[in-house]
């Protein structure tokens, strides 16, 4: 419990009073005698709590510097008239149900014309059909997981699994010589089951043999049966696919089970501070990916991780620029639309083509996906805390 929480608030509604403080931060006091201009709201939907929080709460304070971006800049002019960007934050955990809920809410709203949706695939999956039948436009900040269907409002600004996996095992297999590939994954997640079957489908391109598939469950606390039955497969190399949560726990066992192999893991985890104090540095040596590189930024990219990290607790990470690159995509689209209207809003970010101040190449072609088509991946190995080397 933290020193200022009341006893008898649970988890998620703790995670909910900190999204609405961080909402209300957004919002400048008014000016006396001069009206504010209208608002259009954003409606966030994140991990705030459970295993995938890691990445919301990021996403979301990424935003957070987006909309006071845009907001300072003066707001959007959409066809005469001004408007300032809102968002209200609320937790969907790790919950598919309460994330497509957050989202039916968020519609019933007039004042809400587009969702971000959240960084965990558990949440982005089931709200992708939702989107669709609700006719209001979301914007993903960290999913990977294949979408087996994709409608025009459903959008994602960061790279995928069958995007960014690929690039992994294309550098990482032949530098550590990899014959043998054992993989554990989050059966409940359904990014971390694509990268999973990503890693299996390379095996004949890449030459290696997958030797153990084990999976395991959400919030699982001893992994000591697939451990025995990856161990005894003698692999070179193990996939970790599980969000940060549990895959702090997915790698301590097998570090104190004696195996020393290299790792790998998606979405730029082993990256985050956070996996790394978890493990007590047993990440090093092990590989990830980026969608930027961190620790060479470009000037706009280093201020905005400058002012991130002065002002949020965590370290800023890729979920961090998902979240602000998502509020651009939106805000760049109002513009091309030319007035606040979800049905326009989904017509502009369908053939969007911009670059975001973070340097982001963001280009929608939606039919036939709602996947960024210009995304970029960097191949890191971590060397420390927060320190790698490209790949």
């Amino acid at each position: 419990m933290t020193k200022d929480a009341k006893p008898g608030i649970g988890r998620r509604r703790l995670g909910g009073l900190a999204a609405g403080a961080a909402t209300l931060a957004l919002a400048a006091p008014p000016r006396i005698g001069r009206a504010q201009p209208p608002a259009i709201r954003i409606g966030n939907t994140q991990a705030l709590t459970g295993p995938s929080a890691a990445y919301g709460i990021r996403a979301r304070d990424g935003a957070i510097l987006a909309l006071e971006d845009v907001n300072n800049a003066g707001g959007l002019n959409l066809g005469g008239t001004t408007y300032r960007l809102d968002m209200s934050s609320e937790d969907m955990a790790n919950d598919a149900r309460q994330a497509v809920t957050l989202l039916r809410q968020w519609a019933t709203d007039a004042a809400v014309l587009a969702v971000l949706g959240p960084s965990n695939s558990v949440g982005y999956v089931a709200m992708v059909p939702a989107a669709g039948q609700l006719r209001i436009p979301m914007v993903g900040t960290g999913s990977g997981a294949p979408v087996r269907e994709w409608n025009p409002y459903s959008y994602r600004v960061n790279p995928v699994s069958s995007i960014a996996v690929p690039q992994v095992l294309r550098k990482v297999v032949p530098a550590e010589k990899v014959r043998r590939m054992a993989v554990i994954y989050d059966q409940t997640q359904d990014a971390q089951l694509g990268d999973a079957e990503v890693t299996r489908s390379m095996a004949r391109e890449l030459n290696y043999e997958v030797v153990a598939y084990e999976a395991f469950r959400a919030n699982d606390q001893d992994f000591s049966p697939q451990i025995a039955k990856i161990r005894s497969a003698r692999p070179d190399a193990i996939y970790v696919a599980a969000a940060t949560g549990d895959g702090v726990k997915v790698v301590s066992q097998i570090r104190e089970a004696g195996i020393e192999k290299p790792l790998m893991t998606g979405f730029g985890s082993f990256e985050d501070p956070v996996y790394w104090d978890g493990t007590r540095g047993q990440v090093r040596g092990c590989y990830t990916w980026l969608a930027q590189d961190l620790r060479a930024p470009s000037p706009a990219l280093k201020s905005f991780l400058d002012r991130y990290n002065a002002r949020f607790p965590q370290e800023a990470t890729s979920f961090s620029t998902y979240g602000y690159d998502a509020i651009i995509a939106i805000a760049e689209g109002l513009k091309k639309a030319g007035r606040a209207d979800r049905q326009a809003l989904q017509a502009a970010l369908g053939s969007l083509d911009i670059t975001t101040p973070l340097g982001t190449r963001v280009t929608f072609r939606n039919p036939p996906d709602g996947n960024n088509q210009n995304p970029s991946v960097v191949v890191i190995k971590i060397t420390g805390r927060g320190a790698y080397q490209t790949v």
